[in-house]
């Protein structure tokens, strides 16, 4: 490959990033202009034919600091040097100038150089910043320094970039950032819609009391009567004020003390802030000092379909600490099309609203109404390279915040319980495990891009702790680890979750998957298997709608078998290790039944009130057909509420105008 070929592959790169049409030869100005394409001493352009050894693949992937493909990538001289691979491979390197560099700048930079960025960047080293505040002073002011982190963020011009980080060789990548705004909640919301009334109900022991949740955005108001006494103070706090702020803190762990509606999931638990001016995770000493185990994201950027700085720092910010459980809203923007990436131009699909909802290890949550409904706001999948995102949804009233905060109460919730069951803390690829497993079917038959998994069940998701449904292990590449799992008679459906906190890829890496594990399930007296739900994500709309298909899964870190009416008797679960290039992978698997013949009620528990003489739903699960006669009473006698659709699951009643308690029992 010639230098002169090789030296156009960079502003490929650039252009297939950016997703531009338009202003294409601005582009090729600017960066043959302005930048001198030298040759970089360091860094290397690698391409391997198809035909290449996986070791080699995994060893090569392992050293770069760039994958351009599944065979091309950008390394560094000296390391590539050291892994002693075929010498072959050092006559395939190429001379690279700086532009690979650059992620995600858009033309409005070509357009204006001068203009501010909020942006990201990548070092080799921490010890890099010093020399970066040497060389310009004027930087001190703007930079967000992570200690013990190899991502800074900078507020400056393109001049800035170009003058004193693009040739840098311990600079390795250079990425814009969105500005995080809040993505709306409204005060007032049904804790029965997710089953967390069932949670205060059946569990009243579990309040989040020893839990310690972040929020990330502005600050809230640490005198509110439903929050103070449990605001845990931090330096990392925003000054700025906001309602939104104060919604998300009361639905996650409000007392309830200003009003009964304004008690959150987890009332009990400690609360914290942290400014989501940078968006970036905290230094690692906030959460472990402060113990926080739970940081809730209600915000979002722009559109954004790639695995940048932001998506690489939260999955190495879960893997530093795996209890901890980022959770993040979808977005609000569900109508939306992606401008950029392989899902260019296709409404209403691939608009998650911030880069480092791409990371895989955190758990993003779409919104529907207390019926299970999608909302049309919410953001969809798929993640850039077609992985199941949101995982889950939940409860809104008006934005993907409230239904963000209700998870992130749940998980409290959660994390406290397996603590008292376990005496240990609750790893963070477990509890998206649980939340998954849980949640309830909706919008479509198995997952989609739209809903996940499904609807958070926060009751089935207690109930996983309680029976004890859980597995783990530790794989390396080519083993496979087997459970036996016996299923009792009368089940409607079993359903098994695999997922696993994933080692960070590359910057900008095609997919963000590494260590890839595989589950099956199977029945020995039989010999059936049956393979995860994959869905389909080729870029265009009928493949993104269709329904999944059991077969292998090669780019999630969370995979789901369910069948349904099994036969009872002892199956196998199965855990492969297909390809795991850096080194061992822990792994949770949670498993559940539901039963045949199933009444219960959700709402009204004892733990829920109902305004006399104003309308009241009533909610249940069930697996009957028909109708049901529902019934209550303040006493002895039993009065007529009406009758009821069963498969509705739910029922409006306008209770009488007085102060008393009521039992309610349903006929069918």
């Amino acid at each position: 490959m010639s230098c002169k070929k090789f030296l156009c592959i960079p502003f490929l790169i650039l252009f297939a990033n950016s997703g531009f049409t338009q202003n294409e030869s601005i582009y090729r100005k600017l960066f043959s202009d302005t930048i001198t394409p030298h040759a970089s001493h360091k860094y290397f352009f690698l391409e391997l034919n198809n035909g290449v050894s996986q070791k080699i693949l995994n060893q090569v992937s392992i050293t770069a600091v760039r994958k351009l493909s599944g065979t091309s990538f950008i390394v560094d001289g000296e390391k590539f040097a050291g892994i002693h691979l075929d010498g072959k491979l050092s006559k395939l390197l190429s001379p690279v100038n700086n532009l690979w560099k650059l992620s995600n700048f858009t033309h409005e930079l070509a357009m204006d150089v001068k203009k501010k960025y909020r942006v990201l960047v990548q070092v080799n080293k921490p010890e890099v910043i010093a020399r970066l505040l040497q060389l310009n002073p004027a930087l001190k002011g703007s930079l967000t320094v992570r200690p013990g982190e190899n991502i800074i963020s900078l507020y400056c011009d393109y001049g800035v970039i170009q003058k004193y980080l693009l040739g840098d060789d311990e600079v390795t990548g250079i990425e814009a950032a969105g500005v995080p705004k809040e993505e709306l909640a409204t005060s007032g919301y049904d804790l029965s819609a997710n089953k967390v009334n069932l949670v205060h109900s059946n569990y009243a022991s579990i309040n989040g009391t020893g839990q310690r949740v972040s929020i990330k955005e502005q600050n809230y108001d640490t005198t509110d009567i439903d929050i103070r006494g449990r605001y845990e103070y931090s330096p990392l706090a925003s000054q700025v004020v906001t309602n939104h702020a104060n919604y998300i803190a009361t639905i996650i762990a409000g007392a309830g003390n200003s009003v009964y509606y304004a008690k959150g999931a987890a009332w009990g638990a400690q609360i914290s802030s942290s400014s989501f001016d940078p968006v970036l995770p905290d230094p690692a000493n906030y959460y472990s000092e402060k113990n926080i185990s739970v940081q809730n994201h209600s915000y979002g950027t722009t559109i954004e379909n790639n695995y940048g700085l932001a998506a690489v720092a939260f999955d190495k910010s879960t893997n530093d600490n795996p209890a901890l459980l980022h959770v993040f809203s979808s977005g609000n923007v569900g109508t939306a099309s992606s401008m950029d990436g392989r899902y260019s131009g296709i409404p209403g699909f691939a608009n998650l609203t911030g880069n480092f909802k791409m990371a895989k290890n955190v758990l993003v949550v779409g919104a529907v109404d207390s019926f299970g409904n999608v909302a049309p706001l919410s953001s969809r999948g798929p993640a850039y390279d077609g992985r199941i995102k949101p995982e889950i949804v939940a409860f809104q009233k008006n934005g993907t915040s409230e239904a963000a905060a209700i998870v992130s109460g749940t998980a409290l919730l959660l994390q406290q319980y397996y603590r008292q069951v376990n005496n240990s803390v609750l790893p963070s690829a477990l509890a998206r495990a649980m939340l998954v497993n849980s949640a309830d079917d909706v919008n479509k038959e198995g997952p989609d891009f739209t809903t996940g998994y499904g609807n958070m069940n926060a009751d089935k998701a207690m109930n996983i702790i309680s029976a004890r449904h859980i597995l783990s292990g530790t794989l390396n590449g080519g083993n496979v680890r087997t459970f036996q799992v016996s299923v009792p008679p009368n089940i409607q459906l079993v359903k098994i979750t695999l997922a696993w906190n994933d080692t960070t890829a590359l910057p900008q890496a095609p997919a963000a998957l590494v260590n890839d594990l595989d589950l099956e399930l199977g029945l020995a007296a039989t010999g059936e298997i049956w393979k995860p739900w994959v869905l389909n994500a080729s870029p265009d709309i009928d493949s993104l709608n269709a329904l999944p298909q059991r077969k292998r899964d090669s780019l999630n870190n969370i995979e789901q078998v369910t069948l349904k009416n099994p036969l009872p008797g002892n199956y196998k679960i199965d855990v492969h290790g297909f390809n795991i290039p850096s080194g061992n992978q822990d792994f949770y698997i949670v498993y559940s039944f539901d039963t045949a013949n199933y009444f219960k009620w959700q709402r009204l528990t004892d733990s829920d009130f109902a305004e006399g003489g104003k309308p009241a739903i009533l909610r249940w699960q069930n697996s009957f057909p028909g109708t049901g006669n529902i019934e209550y009473s303040f006493s002895v006698d039993w009065k007529q509420v009406g009758n009821a659709q069963l498969s509705n699951d739910y029922f409006y009643w306008t209770p009488p105008d007085t102060t008393a308690e009521a039992r309610l029992r349903i006929k069918i």
